[in-house]
């Protein structure tokens, strides 16, 4: 889509990717981060890795704050010679698998020794191994540990990243100085063990939900940089802000961008002078909180097109729910559409779907899209699918 038109400045600044300079109402927890980490940098050499979670709702500002930490975090330890590089690794993006975890932190961290045929202790081993040898460093985030344990059943990722300095030997720099886990809840502590959890630490950095005058603020910052001046009042995003801090939305500020961005979108298709509360009464009819924009871009490709399949056999019936046989057969027409071979595992896919809270799959005659308002169903997934459509593009 484009950018720039009557009524946007700039859409991209009002998309999940986008982070602007100044996190208002998140400084705070940057500043504690700092205080966390901020000695690591005096003598990198001689320091165990740090350990942190961060725990918070959805849309509550965890990973923004990470990435906009660790950026700053960089430019420090350069002033101070320490040649430090911070990883965001999205565990959404990824599946569920150990070893394309580690695979991703070692491409990212030390390409040099990087190798698809090594095992996920031999990866680890190298990376140490490459960190110690260049005298480099990093700080990592795990974003969405509890889902990614959900899916994977699997949590020796904790204990092994967790000590990496013992591979590094008595003394010795493993190169890793800080880790941070990020979660929507302590849940996940159910699934770990005493030692797991003795090492990922008990006391965590809680997030708390954005208030209705907090969604107010961060969203009046994003609309001056992505709409021309007057086309959207404060007004239309005092309105928004009360939507996105009530009980149904519960201040997932990923919801507020997506109806000021799809307010916007709405008006400018039709002509408008600008924004309206109508137009976004209008938006609110046809998304849901539970499936943002975000939400659709960070799925992996066969999550896009079994999604998009979901929605198309759902409008070709125009019913609630749709069967396992008929979201099959529409997989393989999408498929078909997009020139990506035809797969097989459609049923675990439509789980990963279900794990993030995107659809339900009641049975395999059953499936529909999670909380999809019935009454306003086939205008609601007009929108999903051109969101997913546009995504895969």
């Amino acid at each position: 889509m484009s950018s720039a038109g009557p009524i946007f400045r700039d859409k991209d600044k009002l998309l999940p990717r986008y982070i602007p300079p100044t996190l208002l109402h998140r400084e705070k927890q940057i500043e504690f981060l700092y205080s966390f980490f901020g000695d690591v940098l005096t003598k990198p050499s001689q320091v165990r890795p740090r350990h942190l979670q961060i725990i918070g709702p959805v849309g509550s500002g965890k990973t923004c704050t990470c990435v906009r930490f660790g950026e700053r975090f960089e430019v420090q330890a350069k002033k101070l010679g320490v040649d430090l590089k911070h990883l965001h690794v999205n565990l959404r993006l990824l599946g569920g698998s150990r070893v394309v975890l580690y695979r991703n932190i070692v491409q990212q961290a030390a390409p040099e020794v990087y190798s698809t045929s090594l095992s996920a202790e031999e990866l680890l081993y190298q990376l140490v191994k490459q960190l110690k040898e260049a005298k480099k460093y990093i700080i990592f985030t795990l974003d969405e540990i509890d889902y990614f344990l959900n899916l994977a059943k699997d949590s020796r990722i904790i204990y092994d990243l967790t000590r990496l300095d013992e591979i590094a030997g008595p003394g010795e720099p493993c190169g890793l100085l800080g880790l941070i886990f990020t979660a929507r809840s302590k849940d996940f502590y159910k699934k770990l063990d005493e030692a797991e959890l003795s090492s990922l630490g008990r006391v965590p950095l809680e997030f708390e939900r954005y208030s209705s005058h907090e969604v107010y603020d961060i969203i009046g910052q994003r609309a001056s940089e992505g709409f021309n001046v007057g086309k959207v009042s404060d007004e239309v995003i005092e309105y928004v802000a009360d939507i996105t801090g009530g009980p149904t939305v519960k201040g997932d500020i990923r919801y507020a961008l997506d109806l000021l961005l799809f307010s916007g979108t709405l008006a400018e298709h039709e002509g408008a002078s600008r924004v309206t509360a109508e137009h976004v009464r209008r938006v609110v009819s046809r998304t849901l909180p539970s499936i943002t924009t975000e939400d659709v871009v960070n799925l992996p490709e066969k999550g896009k097109l079994v999604l998009l399949a979901v929605a198309r056999a759902l409008k070709s019936k125009k019913t609630p729910y749709a069967s396992l046989r008929e979201i099959r057969g529409t997989v393989g027409v999408v498929c078909e559409e997009h020139s990506v071979k035809v797969f097989e595992d459609v049923e675990e896919v439509l789980e990963d779907l279900a794990d993030r809270g995107i659809v339900d799959v009641k049975s395999l005659t059953e499936v529909g899209i999670s909380g999809a308002p019935v009454e306003e169903l086939s205008a609601f997934l007009d929108d999903l699918i051109s969101r997913v459509k546009e995504s895969i593009a």
